[in-house]
């Protein structure tokens, strides 16, 4: 750890950050390294429990995780992920047509904990998630249409300052709920509403100006899924160099996602990633097209250390193709649902660190040297508590407190 003692340097540096990079997607995404997601939190809805008038930030904590916190983040970080996605739903928090309107809290507490993202030096992912009303049927499309422009523009407006750390991804997984074919690649109407949404929200978050003309935006096949049906259907944007195509993929099915029969727990076998990663490059990477796998996991079946082989495997696959990988945790380690908890967001343990040590063995050489801020406070030290509460920057021989910054370099 190299400490930088010139806090005047820094803090030009911190004002000038928000000047937007002129960078195509493809350069970006070299940056990017090992991603995380913050399921079933911004995302969650209760909106048969919850008065959201009343509390209209209570659901953040609905569905069983705790209030996100800083810590959380700079924790994450200290651990090697430099890419936070963020999933969000907007239902519940914004108000009737025309206008839609956001609620200010809402969009506050958003902001809040884009934030803790950025403040680590990382990047973050900005979605709409769990969404009803752009589900993919072509009697919803009108309606879906103004809504989503009403929403992005909102957004696009709150972040415009925000420079290209900040990435926006139209939609999660849009596809034909309760249909026949919500999951099996899709179909022409399915296809036709996803492409018409992505090209919408392109074209609405550039109109918006400022940074959002140049700002990084992820769309997603149908369902954001990698079969072959939906990926000879999408349809990518020419001429615009700053859009990267949005991907899921739980695999192998059996080992990572079925809950089910057939249900395994031994990693022994990786041609399913093979053939994911093959798809994927023949139709985007080697098109000079770029790809972010933005939700992928294999769920807790006690087998570590078969998960923590599976991982390795996987982002060592990506990361040959140049595919930054996000991991979905959703904050749950037993029960009957899905399993995907990797970090206790309360003591911040790290409940398996084999799988952990597995992402960033398969990482290898792309691993990057980091460079952190931590904000200090008077009441809490973000990066290394103590017993008496002192900011960890006085620690390290600073004379400033309460809102200054620290960067080190840490190429641990």
């Amino acid at each position: 750890m190299k400490i930088l003692n010139t806090l005047s340097l820094l803090s030009l540096a911190v004002i000038g950050s928000k000047a937007m990079k002129n960078i195509s997607s493809k350069e970006l995404v070299k940056d990017l390294t090992i991603g995380w997601s913050l399921g079933n939190t911004l995302d969650a809805t209760c909106f048969e429990t919850l008065d959201y008038n009343k509390n209209p930030i209570a659901s953040e904590t609905c569905w069983g995780n705790v209030k996100t916190t800083q810590e959380l983040y700079y924790k994450l970080s200290d651990l090697g992920f430099n890419t936070f996605r963020i999933p969000t739903t907007w239902s519940g928090h914004f108000g009737d047509a025309p206008d839609y309107k956001i609620n200010d809290q809402w969009m506050k507490r958003v902001r809040e904990i884009v934030d803790y993202a950025l403040n680590t030096g990382g990047y973050a992912i900005l979605n709409i998630h769990h969404e009803t009303w752009n589900h993919a049927f072509q009697k919803n499309l009108d309606s879906a249409k103004k809504i989503l422009v009403a929403i992005w523009k909102q957004i696009a407006a709150e972040f415009a300052d925000y420079d290209e750390h900040l990435i926006f991804e139209g939609m999660n997984e849009p596809r034909k709920v309760g249909d026949a074919n919500e999951w099996n690649g899709g179909d022409y109407e399915g296809w036709s509403f996803v492409n018409e949404m992505n090209d919408l929200f392109v074209k609405t978050i550039r109109a918006t100006g400022g940074n959002n003309a140049l700002r990084h935006l992820m769309i997603p096949t149908y369902a954001a899924c990698v079969m072959d049906n939906a990926v000879n259907n999408f349809k990518f944007p020419s001429g615009d160099d700053k859009v990267i195509v949005s991907l899921h993929s739980y695999s192998p099915y059996n080992f990572a996602l079925n809950n089910g029969a057939g249900a395994i727990s031994n990693f022994n076998d990786g041609s399913e990633i093979d053939w994911v990663m093959n798809i994927i490059n023949s139709n985007f990477i080697s098109k000079g097209i770029p790809v972010i796998i933005g939700e992928f996991g294999a769920m807790n079946r006690n087998n570590e250390d078969d998960r923590e082989r599976w991982a390795e495997y996987y982002i060592k696959k990506a990361t040959s193709l140049g595919i930054p990988c996000v991991i979905w945790d959703n904050g749950y380690f037993e029960g009957e649902g899905e399993r995907f908890g990797l970090i206790n967001r309360s003591t911040l343990q790290v409940v398996y660190p084999k799988l952990v040590n597995g992402l960033i063995k398969g990482l290898g050489n792309s691993i990057k040297t980091r460079t952190t801020v931590r904000k200090t406070t008077t009441t809490a030290s973000q990066s290394q508590p103590t017993n008496d509460n002192s900011c960890f920057s006085v620690n390290l021989g600073y004379s400033c407190c309460n809102g200054c910054e620290v960067v080190y370099t840490d190429s641990d």
